[in-house]
């Protein structure tokens, strides 16, 4: 995990529970399929949060489509298809 800088400024997600408690993500440790998995594993037992400047940047690096794939190999939230996996992440986007 890198610190903040210039260019990785924005916080993107954060642990508040677990061992990792206090971890924080910026751009540089959300760059990979597996980084976004975990991330989504530790949201699902209730361990992390993802900002709205993170679900922006994600949706921006990756698109929908392949966080829609990554979310079903988490097993985070159940969608059944991309369109309510679109509507949870805006409810989401919007708490």
């Amino acid at each position: 995990m890198k610190k903040p800088n210039e260019e990785n400024k924005d916080l993107l997600a954060f642990e508040y529970e677990g061992k990792y408690a206090e971890r924080e993500y910026y751009y540089t440790d959300l760059t990979q399929k597996r980084d976004v998995v975990e991330l989504f594993d530790y949201c699902q037992i209730l361990r992390a949060h993802i900002t709205k400047a993170g679900w922006t940047y994600l949706i921006d690096k990756f698109g929908f489509d392949l966080l829609f794939e990554w979310n079903n190999e988490s097993g985070w939230m159940d969608c059944p298809d991309i369109e309510e996996f679109k509507s949870d992440v805006a409810e989401r986007i919007n708490d």
